[in-house]
Order: C-alpha cells, then sequence, then structure tokens
C-alpha cells in the first residue's frame, strides 16, 4: 500500500506545472529565515529559477534584495566589525603609543630646563653680587649680562619646546591618518570584493547575452546570476571574506610574528587556495546558469570551453578592478586631507 500511494504521489507532482512544482517546494521548504528558505530552493530546483518570476511566492525575495542580503548586507556587518577591531590596534598604535611617550619625556626635560633657567634669573636678580658665573660662559659676566644671557636662553628653550609640540602634533597627526585609513582599506577592500560579486551581473549579462542570443532565457541572465551566486556563495563568501580579513588585517590581531616566520611559500599557497575557492564557487553558478537556462552544459565545467565560468570570471574582477581602484583613490584623498589637517 505505502508503494502505491507512493507511486501516485509522484505521478500526481510530475504533473504539476513548473510553476506548481515551484511553489510547492517554497511551502515545503524549512529554513530559519527567507534568505535560507530561498537559498535552498535555488540549490535543489535550478531549472524552476526562471519560473520564480511568475509563481506568485509569497515571500520570494527579488534577485537584486536576494543578492544585497545575502553578499553585501553580510560583508559589510564584518567589515563594520573588523573596522571596530582593528582601528586602534597594530603596529601604527604601537607606534603612536611610543611617540607619545617619547614626547612626554622630551617635554618634560625641556620643562626642567626652562624651570631651572627661571629659577637661576631669580636667583641673579636677587643676589647682592656684581659679577656671576654661568656655564654658558667662560667668563664672570655682569648682572645684565648673565640676565640677557639667562633670558635669551629662556626664550630659545621656549621656542625650542613649541617646535618640538608641534613637530610630533604633525608627526602622531600623520599617525593617525595613516592608521584610520589603513583600517578602512584593509575592511572595506573585502567588502569591495562582495561588491563587485553583486555588481558584475550587468556586465556578465551584457557579454552572455550575445553569446546565448537564441536562449530563450537569455534576456533574464542578471536575474539568474544574482540568484545563483548569491545561493551558491552564501557561505563560501564568509570564507573568502575570513581570508581577506586574516591576509589585511592579520598584524592588527597580533599575527605579525607569524607571518614573518612564514615566509613567502606561505602566502603563495594562501592565495592559490584563494582563488581556487572562488573559482570553485564560480564553477557552481554556472552550472546552476546552465539548467536554468536549459542550456547544454560543456563536457568539462572547468574548462575553458565553459562560456558561462568565463564570463563570470572575466566580468567579477573587471568590476572588483576598477571599485578597488575609486575606492583606494577615495582613501587616498582621505588620509591626505587628515594628514595636512590643522
Amino acid at each position: 500500500m505505502e508503494s502505491v500511494y507512493h507511486d501516485e504521489e509522484v505521478v500526481s507532482e510530475a504533473q504539476l506545472t513548473p510553476q506548481d512544482q515551484l511553489r510547492l517546494q517554497w511551502q515545503q521548504q524549512p529554513g530559519v529565515t527567507t534568505l535560507i528558505r530561498q537559498k535552498n530552493v535555488i540549490d535543489q530546483n535550478a531549472e524552476l529559477v526562471p519560473y520564480a518570476a511568475v509563481a506568485g511566492l509569497p515571500g520570494w525575495i527579488s534577485p537584486g534584495m536576494f543578492a544585497l542580503q545575502g553578499l553585501v548586507l553580510i560583508a559589510f556587518i564584518a567589515a563594520g566589525l573588523n573596522w571596530q577591531m582593528t582601528r586602534h590596534s597594530g603596529k601604527l598604535e604601537d607606534e603612536i603609543v611610543a611617540l607619545q611617550e617619547n614626547s612626554k619625556t622630551e617635554i618634560k626635560r625641556q620643562q626642567e630646563i626652562i624651570s631651572a633657567t627661571q629659577a637661576e634669573i631669580r636667583r641673579i636678580s636677587n643676589s647682592p653680587n656684581a659679577s656671576f658665573k654661568l656655564h654658558m660662559s667662560a667668563i664672570p659676566l655682569t648682572r645684565e649680562q648673565a640676565l640677557t644671557a639667562l633670558n635669551s636662553s629662556l626664550e630659545d628653550s621656549r621656542t625650542s619646546e613649541e617646535q618640538f609640540k608641534h613637530n610630533m602634533a604633525a608627526r602622531e597627526r600623520n599617525l593617525r591618518a595613516r592608521q584610520s585609513t589603513m583600517a578602512i582599506v584593509n575592511s572595506g577592500s573585502p567588502l569591495i570584493f562582495s561588491l563587485a560579486l553583486f555588481l558584475a551581473a550587468g556586465l556578465f549579462s551584457q557579454g552572455s547575452q550575445k553569446e546565448f542570443a537564441r536562449n530563450r532565457h537569455a534576456r533574464n541572465l542578471a536575474d539568474y546570476y544574482l540568484y545563483f551566486i548569491t545561493a551558491e556563495g552564501l557561505w563560501p563568501n564568509l570564507v573568502l571574506l575570513g581570508f581577506l580579513f586574516v591576509a589585511l588585517s592579520g598584524s592588527d590581531y597580533g599575527l605579525t610574528g607569524l607571518f614573518s616566520s612564514v615566509g613567502p611559500l606561505f602566502w603563495v599557497v594562501f592565495w592559490i587556495g584563494f582563488y581556487f575557492l572562488l573559482l570553485r564557487l564560480f564553477v557552481t553558478a554556472a552550472r546552476g546558469l546552465y539548467r536554468a537556462m536549459q542550456a547544454r552544459p560543456p563536457a568539462n565545467e572547468w574548462g575553458f570551453d565553459n562560456r558561462l565560468l568565463f564570463r563570470i570570471h572575466n566580468s567579477f574582477f573587471m568590476v572588483f578592478a576598477g571599485l578597488e581602484a575609486v575606492f583606494l583613490a577615495l582613501c587616498y584623498g582621505f588620509y591626505f586631507l587628515q594628514s595636512h589637517a590643522g
């Protein structure tokens, strides 16, 4: 009896339209949040994704918002946390603290000299002697000569102290500007990485529509890309962000000693591993796109004949390079304004 009922259930589900199948999957899909539910539906039913726009699924997130939530928003939160934890730490913070300590020591020394000179001026002014022996003169000086020399020395000491304070303030301002700028760069570049995954949809769609002009789904490739790059990249994106935060902000977390001990070979392997994970994300996204478009996949999905993979790869790196260049230019402008303020 169980097998009969099961067969009837399979037959009835097979007779459903693609829209009805998608609605059924959406209704039966477990998940803590809508984002996770939608990811699971896309992962399990790539060929039904084209019908999401017409199936009228309650709570279904549009492609753009799905990618913004799954890629950009998560990256933004992670970047904010990384910035908060690293903006006052690391090598530059140690240099600032050392500079402040040295400044306090030198200013205290110069103030002691000024106090000693002032005390000497008061002693000579109140002394009944007619001549005085000072360390700055090899011969005895009259009261007037001694006071003139001491007042001149006092003025030089005060000028030297003010100049020292000015120079130390400028050095600290420059270090603070570098520190704040590097914290933004090291936290913002991973965010730019995730943003590039999102914004590459337009460039990918333009190129792919020309190659798949006869495919009836080609005009919706931007939406499909956002669906699959987010569904397949929700967890890999977090791993890749972690890689970038470690590489860029590792010294701020006290990993400088570890990094200096592993040598350049470690970083070669590190970045090869990073690129492989990113390429794997592109391969899985391209696989879903082929299923959604009902197009014949390449014989080797890792090969150069995988046209969708090629488009995703190049579109991402072109967008990332452009965004990163603009971002770094803005950061340099921010640094310049900070370092020259006051």
